[in-house]
């Protein structure tokens, strides 16, 4: 596979990762690879931290759903990434990037573009939706079998 086959083929997921331990070789590489990052001047600012212990993931995880269900809740989610929201598969493929929102129940399709509005953020809170994401957010990180942190310090 050439370099630009497996840039075309890349893509995120946003399901659950498989539990299998990542090895330390892969670690290792995954290291490697972050390390060869540009940065300005070449200066690498960051360092990196690979949790792979259950504890601390579950804490992070913690912190990731509650952080994920007052984003939502207050509208800040919304706020920040609405210029991300793709409504089609033709808007996607025309802007190449984003999210596809494709996994809505049929009836709520015609009305996901409201979600935008203060009504849709009442809604959205009424129904308990920043609790199952937050959940949802939770669940995800901590059924991550390894955890990379990219950290800077202030003053970078």
């Amino acid at each position: 596979m050439t370099l630009r086959e497996a840039l075309d083929r890349r893509s995120t997921t946003n399901g659950p990762f498989r539990a299998d331990p990542v090895t330390l070789e892969h670690q290792h590489r995954l290291m490697e690879a972050a390390a060869r990052a540009p940065s300005h001047f070449n200066s690498q600012p960051w360092r990196f931290v690979l949790v792979s212990d259950p504890s601390v993931r579950e804490k992070v995880a913690d912190i990731a759903g509650r952080t994920m269900k007052e984003l939502m809740s207050g509208g800040r989610f919304f706020g920040r990434y609405r210029k991300y929201f793709r409504f089609s598969r033709q808007e996607m493929d025309d802007r190449r990037d984003g999210i596809f929102i494709d996994q809505l129940p049929v009836p709520l399709k015609p009305f996901v573009k409201r979600i935008f509005s203060d009504t849709g953020q009442k809604v959205i809170n009424t129904l308990g939706v920043p609790a199952t994401l937050g959940e949802d957010n939770r669940k995800l990180v901590a059924g991550s079998p390894l955890l990379l942190a990219a950290l800077l310090t202030k003053d970078e």
